[in-house]
């Protein structure tokens, strides 16, 4: 197999994106945990193998990022395979299950088509791929690592976001990398385009203004803040209730 370019975007908005559809993918690999009975089992020091295709391009997304209280690593992965070739690839290696009894894997084809997810819990760890076709000859995709949460112990919650009143956080991501942390939220919200404007130009007014700029004839609005090692980015969009919000904030290490 070849490599193909480029690989999947993970810029600041486009992560978030990726990171809510992992999110919802971490729903339904606790639900095949439900189901499965042999997931009480303490996680190992280091997480199973869980290799690429043969021969894929692969990317960093995030070596620790939590999604609303779910902490994993994030790998994207471009392939010359099929969805078909990946999916039998991943359903090959897993086929043996980790303990007696139980499925080696979960194939989910359509929770959220077009993706397909192939799940496998070993020594503690949820281990995911979703994929879907880049074009008829070839894929891309996700690779995920999570730790199983501890049995009747709730997630850690992320910090709440700055956020008007009534807001509704459909989506709360942090993450840790080499030299920077990160938060991206998405809400919505039943106010103007215009009136979240404002009160994130209010929260932040003490900040160095980067960007303020209306585009697409007024449907969205972009602004970006920065004080010391943080920077803010907020996208707003207006929407048939209302607006959705992106809040994306880094803050950078110490040099």
């Amino acid at each position: 197999m070849g490599r193909l370019g480029p690989r999947p975007a993970v810029g600041a908005f486009g992560l978030h994106t990726v990171m809510h559809k992992v999110h919802v993918m971490a729903r339904r690999q606790l639900l095949v945990l439900a189901i499965t009975c042999f997931a009480n089992f303490a996680a190992s020091a280091r997480p199973p193998d869980f290799p690429a295709p043969d021969d894929a391009d692969v990317s960093q997304v995030a070596r620790s990022m939590t999604i609303n209280g779910r902490t994993m690593s994030v790998r994207a992965f471009v392939a010359d395979d099929t969805v078909e070739e990946v999916v039998d690839f991943y359903k090959e290696m897993w086929q043996d299950p980790p303990v007696k009894g139980a499925p080696g894997f979960a194939y989910e084809p359509e929770v959220l088509a077009p993706w397909h997810l192939v799940t496998r819990v070993e020594d503690g760890y949820v281990l995911t791929v979703q994929v879907q076709a880049a074009s008829p000859t070839s894929s891309r995709g996700y690779l995920a690592t999570g730790l199983l949460p501890e049995p009747g112990e709730p997630p850690p919650s992320a910090p709440e976001p700055t956020a008007m009143r009534g807001s509704t956080v459909l989506s709360n991501v942090t993450s840790e990398d080499p030299g920077k942390s990160a938060q991206t939220v998405m809400l919505a919200n039943e106010f103007s385009v215009d009136s979240n404007v404002n009160f994130y130009r209010n929260q932040y007014s003490g900040w160095r203004t980067d960007i303020d700029q209306k585009l697409a004839s007024d449907k969205y609005h972009a602004l970006s803040f920065t004080r010391g090692r943080r920077q803010v980015q907020i996208t707003i969009q207006s929407s048939r209730d209302g607006a959705h919000i992106v809040l994306n904030s880094v803050e950078h290490d110490l040099l």
